[in-house]
């Protein structure tokens, strides 16, 4: 959940975007832009970059400037990896400040809490995994698809709840908001893993963290 459409104050906004302008260019620098020159995966990605906006635009307003809503995060992060993957999900919060109308002035923090957490969260879920758990492609699909959706979505929405109490915002549904933040996130990451899934057998080419050598073979 972003906060596009709450008063930041000067001084965080401009430390936010800092922030975040540097996690986004050292991914910038170290991409793996070459792998988007192989058959469907740019047309992927953009796609993804596209239909992000349109997804978080059903929504429930839940407080002033505040709104439940889908995110699609650890997908995009799984797919493209983590740089390529916060890249995408940053374009597609510029894209949404753009199209509807959100605060510009919180455009560095709607980046620090959609695209630069979820994308170094979901990195750090999926070295846990490789490094602790069995190299076998189901240990892959549940552990990031599904375990590792809920911890990024669960994640991204109690610091955007916490972000938002911090700024000061009235937010006095804050009891049934938690539970409802977290009921949201435990059916997103079941869809999350059913899509990761789907491409994972069907469009390898476009989940860049799954690796045959590591998942497959001498299995």
């Amino acid at each position: 959940m972003g906060l596009f459409n709450v008063n930041v104050p000067v001084g965080i906004a401009y430390l936010a975007l800092l922030t975040a302008g540097t996690s986004l260019y050292s991914a910038l620098s170290s991409a793996r832009w070459k792998r988007l020159q192989e058959p469907t995966v740019l047309s992927a990605w953009c796609m993804a970059v596209i239909l992000m906006p349109m997804i978080w635009r059903f929504r429930i307003p839940v407080a002033s400037g505040l709104d439940l809503h889908l995110l699609g995060l650890s997908l995009f992060a799984l797919m493209f990896g983590r740089q390529l993957g916060m890249l995408g999900m940053a374009l597609s919060v510029v894209a949404y400040t753009a199209v509807y109308d959100g605060l510009w002035s919180n455009l560095g923090l709607n980046l620090l809490l959609l695209a630069v957490l979820p994308a170094w969260c979901s990195d750090a879920v999926l070295r846990v995994i490789l490094r602790f758990f069995p190299h076998h492609i189901f240990v892959y699909l549940i552990g990031n698809g599904f375990f590792g959706s809920l911890v990024v979505l669960s994640t991204t929405d109690l610091i955007s709840l916490a972000a938002y109490k911090w700024l000061g915002m009235s937010l006095s549904v804050t009891a049934d908001l938690i539970p409802y933040t977290l009921l949201l996130a435990w059916g997103e990451a079941f869809l999350m893993g059913f899509l990761l899934t789907i491409f994972t057998v069907y469009r390898p080419q476009w989940v860049w963290t799954f690796d045959d050598a590591v998942y497959l073979y001498e299995k």
